[in-house]
């Protein structure tokens, strides 16, 4: 894994991870530097011998600088290589995001998103940059020293890492026993959570029913198991870390031992003996950070086999040749599709939809008709049967090229936390003012938008906080008019407007149905009665196709929705 977050660096981002983690390693040997320079010189005024203080003092305070320097190079590098490891992540990921399907956004809940692109990968930042830089220069510097150390006295060397291989398999059976404590923990935090919800949203029902002690029960059990489990967790980490550091601590004792022993012996020199007793210190400071280290290693683990969610979710294919559109009919060849198998299915679906024709989709919840509009986009692709724009199959034409010739209005209108103008540029990056004024004029909202504080310019909330149902619509219009593609799909905006911005709302897209191929979700079939071409859905299948005038005499569903939708009319019930 360590191998695949290195791989997602820039070459300048391994460069100053490379710099962070020799910086580090020079900063710690200056210290070790520092150490055996004053044991010498201890050594040689303990022997009487005359020495030069000055030249000491000197390689003393050059060591000093030295090492303020490799600290300063090591921190300023491992910053730059945090925000390199950022900015290579959360560019990769940005630009695969824009080769999803919009299904992606349809079916990933933003929140999470937004929580793998920021707190994920800071998360990445901090270890990656931060954190293994300094791990690799520790365990640089432990083979160093090690090695310097066995070059003094391989005896004392051995007895320095006696224990070790004992340590280290311990701590390792330690981490993997207790990675399944920490599995089963998490799945009784998550049934206790649960239930937790489940309680604080059944409360006013429980109230009611106090005697039930069934839930309250439940609920405690669940909580003894998570509290057990936690501390079988406890008790796991303080014993494999507890016998961990028995070893290492058995390590540096038997080094003691030894070295007195040699001393004794006239084997070793005092100063060899105190050089290995203070130096061994900075051997063994990475073996006791491991299990910090490791645990690191699983935080981003964790983190970026979440960021994997996203950068290995599949793309839409792009054909190898993409065709380009000249005719803008649409054209539905035995399709079936299907989200799950054994739920809902379209069957068979196939009818032709003419260029500059207005075809309405209708039928009773969940028959198919968002399924439809939703394949036309191209959210998801059939498992049989093929969708033709143009007389081109959808799948051999470029995504975004397929998506520059549709415009999309629908009930649920998003709007971003910006002035009114950047909203209804959105339909056209490279539009003028002039032309976005237009295009608000032709969706009847400019006079709305001159009356505001600051008219185009006026800030608005996000998701169009301060204005209401219609005027959002009519400023999803106007983005409609200034894209101006030749095929629209509407999704019937006026189900919950007022009469008056109904009015306006119908005007508009009378005006913006002009000369395309338009697709409209009809909720209200009065709205749709001079439709080209009315399309009947029902669980799935087209049961009925024609004219208003030609299925309202047919006795079949349209005619039961058209007299059910009288009915309520003439009762007060809808519009």
């Amino acid at each position: 894994m360590m191998r695949e977050i290195i791989g997602d660096v820039t070459p300048k981002g391994k460069y100053l991870i490379a710099i962070a983690v020799l910086s580090f390693t020079l900063y710690s040997l200056s210290g070790v530097g520092i150490m055996v320079v004053v044991l010498d010189m201890l050594k040689k005024i303990m022997e009487t011998q005359s020495i030069d203080l000055l030249q000491y003092w000197i390689v003393l305070i050059g060591l000093i600088v030295f090492k303020a320097v490799c600290y300063l190079f090591a921190d300023l590098s491992k910053h730059f290589a945090g925000f390199e490891v950022v900015e290579a992540i959360r560019e990769k990921i940005i630009l695969r995001m824009k080769r999803f399907s919009l299904k992606f956004y349809t079916r990933e809940r933003l929140g999470e998103i937004s929580t793998i692109i920021h707190k994920d990968v800071d998360t990445l930042e901090g270890i990656v940059g931060h954190l293994w830089s300094k791990m690799f220069s520790d365990f640089i510097v432990v083979f160093i020293i090690g090695t310097g150390l066995f070059v003094v006295n391989w005896k004392m060397g051995l007895a320095m890492i006696s224990f070790l291989p004992v340590a280290v398999l311990l701590l390792y059976l330690g981490i993997k026993a207790n990675s399944k404590l920490q599995k089963d923990s998490q799945n009784d935090l998550a049934d206790m959570v649960s239930l937790f919800v489940e309680y604080a949203k059944g409360i006013p029902l429980l109230k009611a029913f106090s005697e039930s002690q069934a839930f309250q029960n439940k609920l405690k059990a669940s909580m003894v198991k998570f509290g057990k489990s936690s501390i079988k967790i406890s008790k796991s980490i303080a014993n494999y870390l507890g016998r961990y550091f028995i070893f290492l601590e058995l390590c540096f004792a038997l080094l003691a031992a030894v070295g007195a022993y040699m001393v004794f012996q006239n084997q070793l020199s005092l100063f060899d003996y105190l050089l290995f007793i203070i130096i061994s210190a900075e051997f063994y400071k990475p073996f006791i950070s491991m299990e910090t280290h490791w645990m690191y290693y699983i935080k981003a683990k964790d983190s970026y086999q979440r960021v994997l969610t996203v950068l290995d979710e599949p793309v839409v294919r792009r054909p190898e040749i993409p065709k380009n559109l000249t005719d803008f009919d649409i054209i539905f060849d035995g399709v079936n599709f299907f989200y799950e198998k054994g739920e809902f299915e379209l069957k068979n679906a196939s009818f032709t939809i003419d260029q500059g024709a207005l075809v309405a989709l209708v039928g009773p919840s969940g028959s198919g008709k968002t399924t439809i509009t939703n394949l036309i986009l191209r959210f998801w692709d059939p498992q049989r049967g093929k969708i033709k724009v143009g007389g081109v199959d959808i799948r051999e034409i470029d995504y975004d090229d397929l998506l520059s010739n549709i415009s999309i209005v629908m009930q649920d209108v998003i709007l971003f936390a910006d002035t009114i103008y950047e909203n209804i540029k959105i339909g056209n990056k490279d539009a003028t003012r002039d032309e976005v004024v237009e295009a608000a004029k032709k969706a009847m909202i400019h006079d709305f938008i001159m009356g505001l504080p600051q008219g185009y310019d006026t800030l608005i909330g996000e998701n169009g906080v301060g204005l209401s149902g219609g005027q959002k619509q009519r400023v999803s219009i106007a983005r409609a008019f200034l894209k101006d593609a030749p095929i629209l799909i509407l999704d019937e905006m006026t189900s919950n407007v007022d009469p008056i911005n109904e009015v306006k709302i119908q005007k508009a897209i009378s005006g913006l149905s002009v000369n395309r191929t338009v697709v409209v979700i009809a909720h209200h079939l009065r709205t749709i009665r001079d439709a080209d071409k009315i399309i009947v859905l029902d669980e799935g299948e087209i049961v009925e196709m024609g004219e208003h005038e030609e299925l309202i005499k047919s006795g079949k569903l349209y005619e039961k929705l058209w007299d059910a939708q009288e009915q309520a009319k003439n009762w007060g019930i809808g519009k």
